[in-house]
């Protein structure tokens, strides 16, 4: 009875699967919330029954026209002058900064719905974001330049609670290191 060994069973690990279990699902809600919180400060907004349309009719027999289709420009009515943005730029390898001036062509009777305290700190900020996004190579080319305006007009008529900006005239455009 000397001889006999007691052997004991080795216990199998339990809890890696429950581990495992708890990771992924803890992956898959964290990317689910990043999702949300993404689409509802910064994501692409949805598309209008009337863009949805605008984009269907460049769509000719199964393929997209080459030529963008145009937006239908009306008279600019007045002209809101904004007060100059200095930024810093995005750039990496060395500081840059922009001085800026834009004036915004609006197709409203009276510039005041534009210039009251509720929308200005809103566009204001938009155009800031946006501008400190950049870096001087995206910025200095005459096309830079006119994707800046479009993208400048679309971000304040997305913030505008009516009326439309048609145009954004670059008044004055310094970038310095």
């Amino acid at each position: 009875m000397a001889d006999e060994v007691e052997t004991v069973p080795k216990e199998k690990p339990t809890g890696g699967k429950l581990w495992i279990l708890i990771v992924v699902l803890s992956v898959i809600v964290a990317g689910d919330l990043a999702f949300r919180v993404m689409s509802y400060f910064g994501g692409p907004k949805p598309a209008t029954a009337a863009e949805a349309a605008a984009d269907s009719s460049k769509i000719k027999d199964g393929k997209s026209s080459a030529e963008p289709a145009k937006p239908k420009k009306t008279e600019v009515n007045a002209v809101v002058e904004l007060t100059p943005f200095l930024v810093n730029l995005a750039d990496k390898e060395s500081n840059y900064y922009l001085k800026a001036t834009f004036q915004l062509g609006t197709a409203l009777e009276d510039e005041e719905t534009v210039k009251s305290n509720v929308v200005m700190p809103a566009i204001r900020d938009t155009i800031l974001s946006l501008l400190s996004s950049k870096t001087s190579e995206q910025i200095l080319s005459s096309e830079g330049k006119a994707k800046l305006r479009e993208e400048i007009r679309n971000r304040v008529n997305a913030v505008l609670p009516k009326g439309r900006v048609q145009e954004v005239y670059i008044v004055d455009f310094v970038v310095s290191s």
